[in-house]
């Protein structure tokens, strides 16, 4: 079972009334109104250059560092499953650079509920398994099994070795920043409610553990989710509701905090032939690259309608409008390497996927999934 969006997090939404149905319909007009505005650039509070000013655009690992000089978190929009992408991210974190730029990296593939796991593990201290597992399997977006894929498990064993060879004052901080849901007390779908706000969820944990500590932060998550616009689309009722991002909330309590970058993943299947790489993969920063700049927004998103035609996510908008650079890659060398079969032979954890495919689906999980590939 997939749910495409993970959850929404609407700032309207079924269930509200009297002073909360009209303090949402403020905070709504507002989003919307925020969302037509350009990205903000740095303030005279953080006493940064404005975003843009990268100087390295053909080599990502150098651009990503070199755009924590003008933001302190830098977000980097992901293809689900994408091992070059992981890849990447592990080449920034090794990079002799990185350390000290870099101090926290929060990641949407994690349940908040597990943060002690996952500093302790990250940390080098011992962590069985069975207890790391927790923090993947467990997130809001279950039972979707995206973040079974082996780059998500592999992310949080690399962070631990490169950390093993740090000292301890430049060591990697992973922020797991998905909405902190206890699944052992969930019964009923409205018990699912109060953690469907997952953009508010995964910007309050930034905030909270990053910026409001005066540290750096790189943020990792779909591509969707780090765009300095909000979508839209048009609720159960036919009203146009507007989804802010994480980067959006972000660029709202602190704005020119926040430096958004999208990994082209899925140029080829989008027919975006301008946004692949010959050979290496590339950084391209919108300030420099107006023709890129200039693309649609909605033919960069993978969201579509029952016919197949695109959702109308960004009315008018521009590529440059959502994101200030974007990664290009050679579409014939990608790989997205999908869960071992061997993962679903584990009797307890296919046994909750099934009980809560049928909470929320009312249906069995796939039973192809157990089967070896």
């Amino acid at each position: 079972m997939r749910r495409e969006d993970g959850g929404r997090g609407t700032l309207a939404h079924a269930g509200m009334t009297g002073a909360s149905r009209a303090f949402g319909k403020f905070l709504l007009a507002l989003t919307l109104v925020f969302a037509c505005l350009p990205a903000f650039g740095a303030t005279a509070e953080s006493g940064t250059p404005a975003k843009g000013q990268v100087s390295a655009p053909g080599d990502p690992v150098s651009a990503i560092i070199e755009a924590f000089s003008g933001a302190r978190v830098v977000a980097l929009g992901e293809s689900h499953g994408h091992q070059e992408f992981h890849s990447l991210v592990i080449e920034v974190l090794e990079s002799p650079k990185a350390p000290g730029v870099i101090n926290d990296i929060a990641v949407e593939w994690g349940n908040a509920k597990y943060q002690e796991v996952a500093d302790r593990y990250v940390s080098g201290q011992d962590v069985s398994r069975a207890e790391l597992v927790q923090v993947w399997r467990n997130t809001i977006v279950s039972p979707n099994t995206v973040w079974d894929a082996p780059v998500y498990e592999a992310f949080f064993s690399a962070v631990r070795r490169i950390n093993a060879h740090l000292p301890a004052t430049s060591r990697y901080r992973v922020l797991l920043a998905d909405s902190p849901v206890d699944w052992a007390e969930v019964r009923t779908v409205a018990d699912l409610k109060p953690y469907f706000d997952r953009a508010m969820s995964m910007a309050d944990v930034v905030r909270s553990e990053s910026l409001e500590l005066g540290r750096n932060c790189l943020f990792l998550a779909g591509g969707l989710h780090v765009s300095h616009r909000s979508r839209t689309f048009l609720n159960r009722n036919g009203v146009v509701t507007a989804e802010q991002t994480p980067v959006g909330w972000l660029d709202f309590y602190h704005p020119g905090s926040t430096y958004s970058v999208q990994s082209m993943g899925r140029a080829s299947d989008l027919g975006l032939n301008e946004l692949v790489a010959a050979g290496a993969p590339e950084f391209h920063a919108m300030a420099t690259r107006k023709d890129l700049a200039g693309i649609p927004a909605n033919k960069t998103h993978t969201l579509r309608k029952n016919d197949g035609s695109p959702v109308d996510s960004y009315p008018n908008a521009r590529l440059g409008d959502l994101v200030d650079a974007v990664i290009t890659w050679n579409q014939g060398s990608l790989t997205f390497p999908d869960a071992e079969a061997a993962t679903y032979a584990e009797e307890d954890y296919w046994r909750e996927l099934n009980r809560r495919s049928q909470l929320l689906g009312r249906r069995d999980m796939d039973p192809s999934l157990r089967k070896a590939k």
